[in-house]
């Protein structure tokens, strides 16, 4: 059966092109965001994507994921263009899984930070 995770990652217009080289490079990657995934286009900005996948296996030893994990490392260390300046990549990216147990929680990225993990107590 595997261990079940809810993703969300979120993709900027600013490093959109990167991401679409991502997808070109990876048959896997391109079928798990454009055909398994939810989306939700032009996400808190014109340009943006939104993909969810709930109950999904998020193990990096996957292509398709390995591949996604390749595009979130470069946003971490690299710059783009925005109104003629550098900025960070990494602003405009979101990832979160919360994975089956309560303390597994990986976020990365500084952009979109509407897309987070909320704690409440239940009765």
């Amino acid at each position: 059966m595997g261990y079940r995770s809810e993703v969300v990652l979120v993709v900027g217009k600013e490093v959109m092109p990167q991401f679409m080289v991502t997808m070109a490079k990876s048959t896997e990657a391109r079928s798990m965001c454009w055909g398994d995934a939810e989306r939700t286009m032009d996400y808190s900005e014109e340009g943006s994507i939104l993909f969810r996948w709930d109950y999904i296996k998020w193990y990096g030893s996957d292509e398709a994921i390995q591949a996604i994990e390749d595009f979130m490392d470069w946003c971490d260390s690299e710059e783009v263009e925005v109104e003629g300046a550098g900025r960070e990549a990494m602003d405009f990216f979101r990832f979160v899984r919360i994975g089956e147990e309560m303390d597994d929680v990986e976020q990365r990225g500084m952009g979109f930070w509407d897309v987070g993990v909320q704690r409440a107590i239940s009765y």
